[in-house]
Formats: C-alpha cells, structure tokens, sequence
C-alpha cells in the first residue's frame, strides 16, 4: 500500500475523485477492512441504533432524466441499466401507468442511491450488534415555497429534508410556508430524537411507541404527521436487491 501522506493533495485528490461519489478507503486503520464486513462479523460497536431514510430520497427524474414518465421510457431506461436482469427488476419496481412509473422511479432511484444500503446496514445491525434497532421512514413533504403557495408539493420527502424537522429550526427557513403540520411533525421528531441521544431508546411519555426491528420482524415508524408504525412492506424487494450484489449487479 502507498503511503498517502507521501502524497502531493493534488494528486491525492484526483485519485479519489476516480473512486466514484464519496468512495470508502479501508486505510488499515480507521477502517480495518470493508464496513459490510465489519458488519458482518460483528466487528462494529455494539450500541443502539437509530437509522431510516426518506421516502423520495432521489424523484423518477433521477432514473428517467428529462423523459415523461411513461411506461415505455420507463421500461427502456430500466433495460439499459439492468440489461438481461431488466425483467427481475420491473417484477419488483412495477408500473402499469405513468403514475405508477413515477412512484417506481422514484423508488428504484431512491434505492440506488441511499435506502438500499441504509436497508442493509440496519438489517446487519440488527443480526449482529447486540443492541436495539430502530427503523423509521420519513414521509412528510416540505409544503410549497413561500413566494409561491399555489406551487405544487413533492410527492414525498426527498434527501436530507428531514433534517430541520429534526432540528427544531424549520422558522430560520423562510423559503417554505411552514404550516401547523410541520410544526407537528418537527415536534414529534425532535422528542423521538432527543430520547434516543438521552437513553439510547427513542421512546417516551405522549408518543406512539416506537418497536424495534429484528431480523425476521422487520418494524418501521413512519414519521408524518400522524406517525405511525408499520411492517416492512419492502422487505422482499430489498432481498431480491441484495441477492444481486452477489452477482455484482449494481442495486
């Protein structure tokens, strides 16, 4: 192995940048090998976990680009990433309509890029780390900005927009016309929150009860308005996707 402190930055960097977005560098010492096989074996710390992801992390135009979202781009844009594994992936990301093609791109992209490998670390987690886990989708949608209330809402909560909810700070945000409901919601997830930071279990007096998840048993709170816990309605997907990676398939 090269010794990167060798290394000019220049040189340094441009050799991260071939690695793809945000690559992992098992350098030895902070990361003695691979993070799925740290996981794997147990390796991790072993202390409660508190993990999920939003339900529009990535929208349908992340898999369709500038295309409508009609069954034929779809169907097309799917071949051309999945090739002969293309029929396997439309059994499970179906769609009949366009409406139901932007709720599958929007859920096969989100899955690309975060909820598959958040899925596969808390699943892990749960096997192997000896301690609680807790699972939560976020599904609450920004409302419409506030220069334009007539504008249309997302159809879910994309990426990182969960974050001021958590917070508490959704006033120093004047793009949005924050409502009551999002009041709520931050609320909610602000208690949640700071009981997990507390006491390593996110639950509390005047909350919904928050279970955990286990291997086989696959729980989930999904945060909104009305939080609510439910099963895993996606496990077989996201087993079907990580069966492919055995295959060294991209998810």
């Amino acid at each position: 192995m090269a010794d990167l402190r060798a290394l000019p930055a220049t040189e340094l960097l441009a050799a991260t940048a071939k690695g793809g977005r945000f690559p992992t560098v098992v350098d030895g010492y902070f990361l003695p090998k691979s993070p799925l096989d740290i996981f794997k074996e147990g390796e991790q710390m072993h202390v409660p976990l508190l993990a999920g992801w939003n339900s529009a992390e990535q929208n349908y135009h992340a898999l369709l680009g500038n295309d409508k979202p009609t069954v034929e781009n779809y169907e097309k844009a799917v071949r051309k990433l999945y090739g002969d594994k293309a029929d396997e992936i439309l059994g499970q990301y179906k769609a009949t309509s366009e409406e139901e093609v932007m709720q599958a791109a929007t859920d096969m992209a989100s899955d690309r890029f975060i909820a598959y490998s958040t899925w596969k670390w808390i699943d892990l987690h749960s096997k192997t780390g000896g301690k609680p886990v807790y699972r939560y989708l976020y599904s609450h949608p920004r409302p419409a900005a506030s220069a334009d209330p007539t504008a249309k809402v997302a159809m879910g909560a994309g990426h990182s927009w969960e974050i001021e909810y958590a917070l508490g700070n959704l006033k120093t945000n004047k793009v949005y016309a924050w409502t009551p409901d999002d009041d709520k919601v931050s609320e909610t997830m602000e208690a949640y929150f700071a009981n997990f930071i507390k006491t390593g279990d996110p639950n509390g007096q005047g909350l919904l009860t928050w279970p955990t998840t286990r291997p086989g048993m696959p729980r989930i709170m999904v945060i909104d308005v009305t939080p609510r816990v439910e099963d895993d309605q996606h496990a077989a997907r996201y087993r079907f996707v990580d069966s492919l990676l055995t295959t060294q398939t991209r998810p």
